[in-house]
Formats: structure tokens, sequence, C-alpha cells
């Protein structure tokens, strides 16, 4: 009986040695990845004037477009060189350089419907991000995918996120009621503007009902 045992401990122990050091080996993993990319966007710690360890940050705001069309637009930003992964930018080119944002935007519109995009982009800026630069791509998309990318571009001012798109791109892609347009037309061309501020997506739902009901 004790021999059996000893034998059963000592199966086990190598397992757990193999998990622990598998354990070790995460942590390394994810304390390299932040320090990497802490170091390369200092700012993703401290994203609306907002202290953001994780460099995330949750805001929306009213959407205003030349057309006379009214929406909402909230964003899930996530800071920094590297994707999650760490294994990779997310995404670089020779004149913009790389993004250092990426995450979901969703946008909700006066006949009801609430689109789903991805969002890339950039934020120009060193040890926080109030006063700087910043580009919001919007491309693909649910339930019906965007025709062509929509960039928003503006600036920080302290918590709130200004921006506009400025290249006919929104307003040719979307009809005041908020439907994707099935044709596109420079009878369309417009802007739009937006302003962002820190929030959540309970907070955004309260403001996409009261948009349906004005």
């Amino acid at each position: 009986m004790s021999s059996s045992f000893s034998s059963f401990r000592g199966s086990t122990q190598p397992r757990r040695l193999r998990r622990h050091q598998l354990l070790k080996l995460i942590l390394l993993v994810v304390v390299v990845f932040l320090m990497v990319n802490v170091a390369a966007t200092p700012w993703i710690l401290r994203i609306g004037d907002r202290f953001t360890p994780l460099g995330q940050w949750n805001g929306f705001g009213p959407v205003q477009g030349s057309n006379g069309g009214h929406y909402v637009l909230f964003t899930h930003l996530q800071g920094g060189l590297l994707e999650n992964s760490g294994h990779r930018s997310v995404g670089c080119g020779q004149l913009s350089g790389c993004d250092t944002l990426h995450g979901t935007a969703r946008l909700c519109t006066e006949s009801g419907v609430t689109y789903t995009f991805q969002l890339t982009g950039q934020i120009h800026a060193w040890l926080r991000t109030d006063g700087a630069r910043t580009s919001l791509d919007l491309s693909g998309g649910s339930p019906r995918p965007l025709p062509f990318e929509i960039i928003f571009a503006g600036s920080w001012h302290g918590p709130v996120l200004a921006v506009a798109n400025t290249d006919d791109a929104f307003t040719q892609v979307f009809t005041p009621r908020g439907r994707i347009r099935s044709t596109n037309s420079t009878a369309n061309n417009g802007h739009a503007s937006a302003t962002l501020q820190y929030g959540s997506a309970a907070g955004f739902a309260a403001a996409c009902r009261a948009l349906r009901l004005a």
C-alpha cells in the first residue's frame, strides 16, 4: 500500500512542477509584453486624463452629420504599439507610421440600427493624451459592412476627444436616419463631427434609447 502511494506521489510531482513552470513562463511573457508596450507608448497609462493601467479607454458621444443626421458613437480603445498577442504591430504604413490604437466602435442611429465596426488608429502623444492628434479608422462591420473606411480625426482636450470626418465618407455612407446606402453619390458629400467622453456600454445604450425617442 505504501509503495503504491509513493508511486502515485512520484507521478504527480513532475506534473505539478511542469504546471508551475508553465504559469511562470506565461507570467513572464505578460510582464515583458506590458513593459515593451509601455516603453514604446507610455501615454497608454493615462488616456483622456484618466489612469488607465490596462491601456484601455471606453467612451461615447453624439455624432452630428451635415446632412442633418444624429447618431451616437461608442469606442473601445486599446492603446499600444503591439496587439494583445504581443507578436506583431497592429499595422504600419510607410507614410502614416504604425497604428497605436485598436479595438471596436459601435454606432447607433435614429432608425434603431446599431452597427459594430473594427477600429484602428493612432494617437500622437508621449506621456499623456491631452492635446494629442488622434485618428480613428472604422472598417468592416455588422450587421452590414462599410463599403469603404471612414476616418475620424481630431485631438484630445483633457477628458474629451473631439474628432470629425471631413472627406465626405460618413455622409456618403450613412443616410440621416442611419441606413447604409447601397449606392454612393457626390450629392451626399458632407462632414460629420463627434465629441466623445469617458463612459460605459450601459451609458451608450441609454443614449441610444434617448436618440430613438427624440
